[in-house]
């Protein structure tokens, strides 16, 4: 799930996906050499397979933690919410794909604008990924379904994820989402 979902989205930045906080010039030129790509669609579509492998593991790890968790199961339940609430924007959201595919087209400030929507969404997004980790790593500290340092380390990178949403044009991002 992991390789479907990040070698599409490294090889999508190598048609120049610009800053966060791009101007309309580069939006612009960043849709119309995805439109002008071959590949592009086929990307995102793998993408979309990835994310369903990926739910496979969320729903199949919040399952094991409510089993081990007891009853109410309410940790591992809130952890599913939020890891559905992220594949449910990863499924919704197309903004760049209908970008890319009228790219050569495109107004620029328009471009501006599904560029703007993209990434915001997916800031946003990293609420709901923070907080699946974030309950997740507690219903695994909780239970001692898995090794301690594992919760830990779920907990940090969810709490992390969260406040990135606060500086989310900087790459402070970057350490919780790894």
């Amino acid at each position: 799930g992991i390789v479907l979902v990040f070698t599409p989205i490294i090889a999508m930045s190598s048609l120049g996906e610009p800053a966060f906080d791009a101007t309309r010039e580069e939006a612009a030129a960043f849709f119309r050499n995805t439109a002008e790509s071959s590949w592009a669609d086929a990307a995102g579509t793998v993408v979309l397979l990835g994310l369903v492998a990926l739910m496979w593991f969320v729903v199949g790890l919040c399952l094991l933690l409510r089993r081990a968790e007891g009853e109410p199961p309410w940790r591992s339940t809130v952890a599913l919410v939020f890891g559905a609430l992220f594949a449910a924007y990863l499924f919704t959201d197309a903004s760049w794909e209908a970008a890319g595919n009228r790219g050569a087209d495109l107004d620029p400030g328009l471009a501006h604008f599904a560029f703007d929507m993209g990434n915001i969404g997916f800031a946003n997004a990293w609420v709901s990924m923070g907080s699946f980790a974030a309950f997740a790593g507690w219903a695994v500290l909780k239970t001692g379904v898995f090794r301690r340092w594992l919760g830990w380390l779920m907990v940090a990178s969810g709490v992390g994820l969260v406040l990135s949403r606060f500086v989310w044009t900087t790459n402070a991002w970057l350490a919780p989402y790894a």
